[in-house]
């Protein structure tokens, strides 16, 4: 791996990226979840519940829900998905913009759904794939020349059509209210990593469109 990034190391220079924040936020979120599996207190105090954030003024909970999961399955695919990005983001973006990514589209990912079902008691989300969909959309600006890999395929999807698929998606699950998964959250989560990159490193804009052409 350290071979195949030293390329992309030379062309986006680091500023920390000997320090680690990729490894620290994995453990947090395998060990908050694991917790709130067994207390169901924990578990309530960290959804993302619109109803307490604008009339309480809970606003912790557009960051703790990205460390609680529904299930194991949900945990294990969240942190498999999470590991298989973040730690190359981490060499190449350094400790600050990658905690800048990574907590931005979690915040931003959040708020759109936050606003729309302020008046909705109901309504709860948790997990942290709003920000590993944001952590997604970075990685395909510095590797457009990459393949994502998901569960049952065979051959891996280019990364800029995953990204396409991903959205279109998203979008339409959204809409239509389809399962019992954050669509919303996905979708800005996504488009918020996506923005937060250009704005911290237009270089690896430039980097996607020269590869495009």
């Amino acid at each position: 791996m350290q071979t195949a990034l030293l390329p992309i190391l030379a062309r986006f220079p680091l500023t920390d990226g000997t320090i680690s924040v990729a490894m620290p936020l994995l453990v947090l979120m395998v060990a908050v979840s694991a917790v709130a599996f067994f207390r169901r207190a924990v578990m309530d105090a960290c959804l993302l519940w619109p109803v307490d954030i604008v009339g309480r003024g809970a606003v912790h909970r557009l960051v703790t829900y990205g460390f609680v999961h529904g299930d194991i399955g949900h945990l294990l695919f969240n942190a498999f998905s999470y590991a298989s990005i973040a730690f190359t983001l981490n060499e190449v973006l350094g400790a600050r913009d990658f905690s800048i990514v990574y907590f931005g589209s979690l915040i931003l990912g959040a708020l759109p759904p936050v606003v729309r079902h302020r008046r909705d008691p109901a309504y709860r989300a948790l997990g942290a794939s709003g920000a590993i969909s944001g952590l997604f959309f970075c990685g395909m600006l510095f590797f457009p020349q990459g393949k994502v890999y998901l569960f049952l395929l065979p051959v891996g999807i280019p990364y800029p059509l995953f990204g396409v698929l991903f959205l279109a998606a998203s979008m339409v699950g959204a809409k239509r209210n389809l399962g019992n998964i954050g669509h919303d959250v996905h979708l800005y989560g996504a488009i918020a990593g996506l923005l937060l990159t250009v704005l911290l490193r237009p270089d690896a804009l430039r980097h996607f469109i020269a590869w495009l052409s």
